[in-house]
């Protein structure tokens, strides 16, 4: 996907199967030309009206994805798919999602990656639309960011 469509800027702020890959799994970078979010900008709003130091400080957000991920190198092949999210400045990002059932449900902290898909490759072209929401301490978000999501595919040889 390229840069402008894969970040969602933020303002004011698994379950597997039992597949199981050999040791020497290989780790690819999932294509994803073609994915696009709902907005170009995510408002963060706080959780509570009157956030304070007995209060909740949460900060949240929503945003829908389309994805598109380029699976034909993986036809027919064991695999596990993952979302990661690159690490954001400061605040420790929480991002959840809700699927279609393509793929499986979730979440993923900032700097991390979860499962969302584990069995044998059977499209070219896996397309998705999942509704991210996002979370964090909005005592330590500063300025706008930008979020950064990919996918990664774990393959036998």
């Amino acid at each position: 996907m390229n840069m402008s469509r894969r970040h969602a800027l933020l303002t004011g702020f698994g379950v597997a199967a039992s597949l199981a890959l050999p040791a020497g799994a290989s780790t690819y970078r999932v294509d994803d030309t073609g994915t696009v979010t709902s907005q170009p900008v995510t408002p963060m709003r706080w959780r509570r009206l009157a956030p304070g130091r007995a209060s909740d400080n949460t900060v949240e957000g929503s945003v829908t994805v389309a994805l598109r991920l380029h699976l034909a190198p993986w036809l027919n092949r064991p695999a596990r798919l993952y979302m990661a999210l690159v690490p954001t400045e400061g605040e420790q990002m929480l991002a959840t999602w809700r699927t279609q059932g393509r793929l499986l449900p979730g979440s993923v902290r900032a700097g991390g990656r979860t499962l969302v898909f584990e069995g044998t490759v059977r499209e070219p072209v896996l397309q998705e639309n999942i509704v991210l929401d996002l979370r964090a301490d909005g005592r330590s978000v500063e300025r706008a960011q930008a979020l950064q999501f990919f996918f990664e595919i774990e393959v036998s040889p």
